[in-house]
């Protein structure tokens, strides 16, 4: 990996990032602003977020974790660096946010809503992809709710899990792209024979973000997914 392009990447990012919230911005008096970090590294994540609650003048009280990969090897054959990167990002780097974001909540009093991105994949099997790595982690993030959400009640934070079924993202309208037949392998087994469209995970992160809606919902794992799971 050439560190110098990393880096680029990593300051590209974050200015369309900027660039695209403040386009979608509803409140044009607000303050949007777009950061980068290692969500792997600790130190990175916590310094990432002291400065952006610095910048804001106030703590944040929603986060919102969708950071995560997924690959595909059999499990026979899945190289260890790539199986401690998946688990590193998608595992730790679940837990390290929520760290760097309870910890101010905690020491000011202050309540708050994690939602952390899981996936059908941590409680099933997707059938015929080998992505073990990827299953464990999202199984890790979904107990990992239920023990923050154990731990952290007493300071009024609650902690949940929304597990999504196939997406058409960008990424994965990408990896289907000429490549019919995965996308009607997949749909096959969605009862509701489609794929889902970002926007309709938008009510479950409201709901769940949502004092007013869900102040007696932590440790729960909300699956949207079409169906998929009934089957």
């Amino acid at each position: 990996m050439n560190l110098e392009r990393t880096k680029q990447a990593a300051k590209d990012l974050a200015a369309w990032g900027e660039e695209t919230l403040k386009g979608r911005s509803d409140q044009p008096a607000g303050q949007v602003s777009a950061w980068s970090c290692n969500i792997g590294d600790s130190e990175s994540v916590e310094t990432t977020f002291s400065a952006i609650n610095e910048q804001h003048g106030k703590i944040a009280d929603v986060l919102i974790n969708s950071a995560g990969y997924c690959e595909n090897f059999p499990a026979e054959d899945y190289p260890a660096p790539n199986a401690e990167g998946i688990l590193k990002v998608n595992g730790l780097g679940a837990f390290y946010v929520s760290q760097a974001f309870a910890r101010p909540l905690i020491a000011n009093n202050q309540k708050g809503s994690i939602i952390l991105v899981g996936s059908m994949s941590g409680t099933i099997v997707n059938d015929p992809q080998p992505q073990s790595m990827y299953n464990m982690s999202k199984a890790g993030v979904i107990h990992l709710v239920r023990s923050l959400a154990c731990e952290w009640a007493k300071y009024n934070i609650r902690v949940n899990t929304l597990s999504p079924g196939y997406i058409l993202t960008p990424l994965t309208r990408n990896v289907i792209s000429g490549h019919s037949e995965m996308k009607d392998a997949w749909e096959s087994k969605i009862p509701m024979k489609r794929m889902a469209e970002p926007k309709e995970f938008v009510g479950s992160i409201l709901y769940l973000a949502s004092d007013s809606a869900s102040s007696y919902t932590t440790g729960h794992n909300l699956v949207v997914d079409g169906g998929y799971e009934c089957w």
